[in-house]
């Protein structure tokens, strides 16, 4: 009797004991995390560009999955990359604009305070992993204050000086970055832990850094075939890119890695207009339209992620934290926004969200907005005017004619969630602003101060005028 009294309370420790123990590393999946800074939605040849060569990327879509459909939770860096790291919406978090961003004293609207950096108490993708038993590195471009070591990752370098490297053998770091994380990678598989890795790549982003000669060879494509894309220098920007991916994936290989990693290749926004077109897509980075915020998305792991496939399920960015969760037995903390789209990756699910969010209280390439997508259906509203755009994607993917006015219903029900949500996440939202000029609102404070310099400059030499003019009579007098 009393050994069946304590048979069951040994087998529920010994049960719970088991729940705790993290798997081994060759059970657990390595996730290589691959992230590139404004690379826009058509910006590689597998996506449509007819000008840029991405072969090794194009590769990787082979072998994986390619989704047309993939979404950042803002039309700027910082917060994407919040939403990456945290699983959640960037208005939820309080992170809604780049670092440092913008500042128009004399815009309509005043711009509500914000996170400039990702809060201590915010649990990272380092946080989430680390209890599983992950080793965590973070190489390159961070941009969310401090740096990723100050937020759980136990490794990683985040030199800003990289973004304006013009080496030619080194166009803005891409390869040191991926050899840094190379060498991380080889220090886990020496202490047999599985690992998540970010390459967190400057590139694209301006300024532009290039090899001369490969400039030169898209220069003589562009005279000829005239593409659609025309930025040489953009063009061999690309290219080292792909090729610095392609060290990764062949890094994989030779250290026997490629079948237990998940491959993840993402943007942070879209192509930025002074650089690239996103034809056929809409906009760029800074506004809510496609070309802003919809991005290239490569998924690549052998035996789960089927090979050769293109998907239209609808992610976003918020969504790859409670992946990450799901995929290594990781405890989700609260308010999570994310979805766990493993099923999606695997193939197994073709339908994705039904509805997902921006907020950008902020000025950029264009002014305060919220957004939101639902099916199809998208609306766009203007924080100045309360104007809105509401556009049918499966029918006008392009974004070219507003139908507000044609499906009032429509608007007023998409609008409704967008206002529902916002008070849900406790979005802040910008406030008329006293000292608005239309004279002077689009200026920022830098701008403003070079336009009082020059005012002042010009105020000075008037009253110089006289002065010189009257001396210029004297000496007239004298002479004569």
């Amino acid at each position: 009797m009393k050994m069946k009294a304590l048979l069951p309370d040994a087998v529920l420790v010994v049960i719970l004991w088991l729940a705790a123990v993290p798997l081994s590393a060759g059970e657990k999946p390595n996730i290589l995390f691959i992230l590139t800074d404004d690379l826009g939605y058509a910006d590689l040849a597998c996506n449509g560009s007819d000008l840029y060569r991405t072969p090794h990327l194009d590769r990787l879509a082979q072998q994986g999955t390619r989704f047309t459909q993939a979404y950042t939770a803002a039309h700027v860096c910082s917060p994407t990359r919040a939403s990456i790291m945290t699983g959640k919406y960037p208005a939820r978090v309080r992170l809604t604009d780049w670092l440092t961003g913008h500042e128009k004293p004399h815009a309509r609207l005043q711009i509500p305070p914000w996170t400039k950096g990702l809060p201590a108490d915010e649990v990272t993708i380092a946080e989430l992993l680390k209890p599983q038993g992950y080793a965590t590195g973070w190489f390159g471009k961070w941009h969310l204050g401090d740096g990723a070591q100050d937020h759980g990752f136990e490794a990683g370098d985040q030199t800003w000086e990289l973004n304006r490297k013009q080496d030619q053998e080194d166009p803005k770091g891409v390869f040191t970055v991926t050899q840094d994380a190379l060498k991380f990678i080889d220090q886990t598989q020496g202490e047999k832990r599985p690992f998540f890795v970010a390459v967190s790549h400057y590139s694209p982003h301006g300024p532009i850094r290039f090899e001369d000669k490969l400039r030169d060879e898209y220069q003589t494509i562009i005279d000829q075939k005239q593409p659609r894309q025309t930025n040489a220098g953009y063009a061999a920007m690309i290219e080292a890119l792909d090729a610095s991916v392609g060290q990764l994936l062949q890094g994989l290989d030779e250290r026997g890695l490629a079948e237990n990693t998940l491959v993840i290749f993402f943007s942070d926004n879209g192509g930025a207009l002074s650089f690239t077109n996103n034809a056929p897509l809409r906009g760029g980075k800074g506004t809510f339209y496609e070309g802003g915020i919809r991005v290239p998305f490569l998924v690549r792991w052998p035996g789960e992620v089927p090979a050769g496939k293109v998907s239209d399920t609808v992610i976003s960015s918020v969504d790859f934290f409670p992946t990450f969760a799901a995929l290594t037995e990781a405890r989700l903390p609260e308010n999570i926004d994310g979805v766990n789209i493993v099923e999606n990756l695997k193939g197994k699910a073709e339908t994705g969200r039904e509805t997902l969010y921006w907020h950008y209280p902020h000025y950029h390439a264009e002014k305060p907005a919220g957004a939101i997508r639902k099916g199809n259906w998208k609306l766009i509203e203007w924080f100045e005017t309360g104007e809105t755009e509401l556009f049918d994607l499966s029918s006008d993917p392009h974004e070219e004619r507003n139908l507000a006015k044609e499906q009032p219903a429509k608007n007023d029900e998409l609008l409704a969630d967008l206002h529902h949500w916002q008070k849900s996440v406790q979005a802040q939202l910008p406030v008329l602003n006293p000292h608005y000029n239309p004279e002077t609102a689009d200026l920022s404070v830098q701008q403003l101060e070079k336009k009082r310099k020059q005012e002042e400059k010009a105020r000075q030499q008037l009253e110089k005028a006289p002065e010189k003019g009257k001396a210029k009579a004297q000496n007239k007098e004298k002479a004569g």
